[in-house]
């Protein structure tokens, strides 16, 4: 079976060009993520140093080649082209928006609580990290293929609030706890790593509450989420 051994193969650059997020095609890497697409029929076309053990077709690839594709100090050498998954938020739901969340990791650490504990969706503000960022997916394992997401902006999380959605904003200038939080549908606002949440969406918040926390002034942002999701959980 020939093997695709130039970094500088077509197909190759291709593929290099899709990680950048801006296609209908997703390039992933490593099996449990390829796995999960496969289970989900997402599956494109499968590269692999081996053949990947399914009964899928995969397209040999030589070791400089995987080393060139992969985002990982070490790589297992399988990867997938997939199908963007198409899924609708479910506004039944509480969902979260980020506000300009830079940091891969903690998109792809939020993307995961946010689906463990069933909410509706994830909003993006256009100042957040690109979604499909490598790092992103890795993070996510595999809550691409099952979180709704959608870009949005100050202006649609006020058309939620207008809907009657609660807002709820996490602050240190208030007293009141976060196991407060109303029941009824909410979005959770998390904010930028450094700056916290913005002036013009802090604004909007129907609620602000506050972690209690000692010994630290602050929390990494998605265990900040991950604590309000979870509090979100046990009210609704």
């Amino acid at each position: 079976m020939k093997v695709i051994t130039s970094r500088q193969n077509p197909r190759i650059k291709a593929l290099i060009n899709i990680k950048k997020g801006r296609d209908p095609f997703l390039l992933i890497e490593g099996r449990n993520l390829i796995n999960m697409a496969i289970e989900l029929n997402l599956i494109v076309e499968l590269f692999g140093m081996t053949p990947f053990p399914s009964d899928l077709k995969t397209t040999l690839i030589s070791k400089e080649v995987a080393t060139k594709l992969s985002d990982k100090e070490s790589t297992d050498g399988f990867f997938a082209l997939i199908k963007r998954p198409e899924l609708s938020l479910d506004f039944t739901k509480d969902l979260v928006y980020l506000d300009n969340v830079n940091d891969p990791g903690n998109l792809g650490t939020i993307m995961r609580t946010a689906l463990a504990f069933n909410f509706g969706g994830l909003l993006l503000s256009s100042g957040s990290v690109n979604l499909y960022n490598p790092k992103v997916l890795s993070g996510g394992q595999g809550a691409h293929f099952l979180l709704p997401t959608k870009e949005s902006n100050p202006n649609h999380l006020k058309s939620l609030k207008d809907e009657g959605y609660h807002i709820v904003v996490t602050t240190l200038e208030t007293e009141n706890d976060l196991r407060s939080l109303p029941k009824g549908k909410g979005i959770i606002v998390l904010g930028n790593e450094a700056r916290g949440v913005s002036k013009e969406v802090s604004a909007l918040a129907t609620h602000k509450v506050k972690i209690p926390i000692s010994n630290i002034d602050s929390l990494n942002v998605a265990i900040a989420g991950a604590i309000l999701m979870y509090e979100r959980s046990k009210s609704n």
